[in-house]
């Protein structure tokens, strides 16, 4: 699915543009791996706020866990740029879906990194996987 998702020039109903920061910087001389995680994170955090899962954590009742974080690194990252950050859910099933993800460079004109987040739906007391509601998996639809 992944390798898939980069060749494709598609639809991405969520895109968010991101500075490139110098203390993004290693010693390599590029932009860190774990910033691009960032990066997906910065959309996702996004789209759930679209979807209605802003209200995150211990005082809300229930919303998305992260279950599982893939990240395929095209092209190394350097100071000064632009990424991109965009995202689209897909396998929207009846506790959880997938974030499809997506990270393009102005200054390179291309995908640097691609992957998926798998989000599950949780009743944050119990610790257990609870269905979507009818409203967030219609917001969900929208993302696609």
């Amino acid at each position: 699915m992944c390798s898939k998702m980069a060749d494709e020039a598609d639809h991405w109903p969520l895109a968010i543009p991101i500075p490139v920061a110098w203390g993004d910087m290693d010693a390599l001389g590029h932009v860190n791996n774990t910033r691009f995680l960032r990066w997906f994170e910065d959309a996702r955090i996004e789209a759930f706020r679209r979807i209605g899962s802003v209200d995150l954590g211990p005082s809300s009742s229930s919303g998305p866990i992260l279950a599982r974080l893939e990240c395929v690194f095209r092209r190394p990252v350097v100071y000064p740029d632009t990424v991109t950050s965009m995202i689209r859910a897909s396998e929207i099933g009846t506790d959880r879906y997938t974030l499809e993800h997506q990270l393009v460079s102005a200054d390179q004109q291309q995908v640097v990194a691609f992957g998926t987040s798998r989000m599950v739906q949780v009743d944050y007391r119990s610790g257990e996987k609870v269905p979507l509601s009818a409203g967030i998996i219609e917001e969900l639809e929208k993302l696609r």
